[in-house]
């Protein structure tokens, strides 16, 4: 999840960056800019999920950016971190649409409880009902329900899985854990399955127990290690015959299941699928950071 801190001293987006990077339920990424002008641009361009900005700056004010952005981009959360503290001002920072008012100085821990219950929206936002865009025939893809049900029965009765809006590629997708399935006779391949960090360790802490020390290595410092690695793709291929050849009427198997570090092609390549080929689901677990799958049809 991208946040962007708008503040013309480097001190204060130093000490902000730094009570961010010990957010432990997800992973931030973090970007400074240090005038309103050049935050626009760069909220054109990142397209991050929150703001965090002050209130005086040179040449323009942080109510400014803020009613650039409530009006521009309305379901943009911004937040304000100020040596204001004038009941006045903060209220009316909050019916221009501030999410947040927070005082400086603060506490780093003031920041991240503060955070989470938005972060926690921004997640519940991504839901949607149901698969927008109805699916190509002759596609080895399963139905929602029935995967979610068969993770239930043969994963962990607290699993649930949504349909969430179509997935762009970017930062926040890497480090990530790339399923190829493919007919049992052939081997030909028929579905790949991108699960980004929160949907492996949300898996593979459904089958063994993952140590929370190990789970904060794989999300925070990209190191997903064998013991998960092994945990996720047990989950994948208990549930594997979800995945049905419309033809032969057999199922898929979990031909290989391998982490991905870096950018390539490929991975642009399944992203940019085209919706009637494509599913997009969240995966959760109660108490954990809400995991995110990409489903492609080929």
């Amino acid at each position: 999840m991208k946040v962007l801190i708008v503040d013309d001293s480097h001190a204060t987006c130093e000490i902000i960056r730094r009570a961010l990077q010990q957010f432990t339920y997800r992973k931030l990424f973090i970007s400074c800019e240090n005038s309103v002008d050049d935050a626009l641009e760069r909220i054109e361009l990142w397209q991050p999920h929150i703001i965090l900005t002050d209130w005086h700056m040179p040449d323009k004010s942080g109510i400014e950016l803020l009613k650039v952005v409530s009006a521009t981009y309305p379901e943009l959360p911004v937040g304000m971190i100020s040596t204001v503290d004038d009941e006045e001002q903060i209220n009316y920072a909050k019916s221009m649409g501030c999410a947040f008012f927070l005082s400086k100085p603060f506490a780093d821990s003031e920041l991240r409880e503060i955070l989470l219950p938005i972060v926690q929206e921004l997640e519940v936002r991504e839901l949607m009902v149901e698969q927008e865009t109805p699916l190509r025939e002759g596609l080895a893809l399963p139905k929602t329900d029935f995967l979610e049900r068969l993770m239930q029965k043969n994963i962990n009765a607290s699993l649930t899985l949504k349909p969430i809006r179509s997935q762009s590629l970017d930062e926040s997708k890497l480090p990530c854990v790339m399923v190829v399935y493919a007919e049992r006779g052939s081997q030909k391949v028929r579905v790949i399955c991108v699960l980004d960090v929160y949907a492996t360790c949300v898996l593979a802490s459904s089958v063994e127990v993952i140590p929370e020390e190990e789970a904060q290595k794989a999300i925070h410092m990209n190191q997903i290690n064998e013991s998960i690695m092994n945990a996720c793709k047990e989950a994948l291929a208990k549930t594997a015959y979800a995945f049905l050849d419309n033809q032969s009427k057999m199922s898929l198997f979990v031909r290989s299941c391998k982490c991905v570090n870096s950018l390539h092609p490929k991975l642009e390549m399944l992203y940019n699928y085209p919706l009637d080929s494509r599913i997009d689901l969240c995966c959760e677990r109660e108490g954990m950071a809400q995991g995110k799958m990409l489903i492609v049809g080929v």
